[in-house]
C-alpha cells in the first residue's frame, strides 16, 4: 500500500505528464471550449427559428378572393 501523503505529492505529477503524453490538454480544450462548429450550430439554430416565425406569420394569412392579396385571418 502507498502512503497517503506520498500520493498527495506524485499522482498530480503523474497525471499531468500522462496529460501531456496522451495530449488529453488539447482534446480537453477542444471538448470544453467553443469551436468554430459551435458558432455554426448556433448560427443556424438561430436561423431556424427566425424561419420558424416567419412561417408562422405566413400560415395565418389567406389570399383575398376579391383582390388576390394577403390578409390576416382572423
Amino acid at each position: 500500500m502507498i502512503p497517503p501523503m506520498l500520493l498527495k505529492l506524485i499522482l498530480p505529477k503523474v497525471l499531468d505528464h500522462l496529460l501531456v503524453v496522451f495530449k488529453l490538454d488539447k482534446v480537453l480544450d477542444y471538448v470544453e471550449k467553443p469551436n468554430e462548429l459551435d458558432e455554426k450550430v448556433e448560427h443556424l439554430e438561430d436561423k431556424i427559428i427566425a424561419l420558424e416565425k416567419f412561417a408562422d406569420n405566413h400560415k395565418k394569412c389567406v389570399n383575398c378572393k376579391a383582390c388576390t392579396e394577403k390578409i390576416k385571418e382572423k
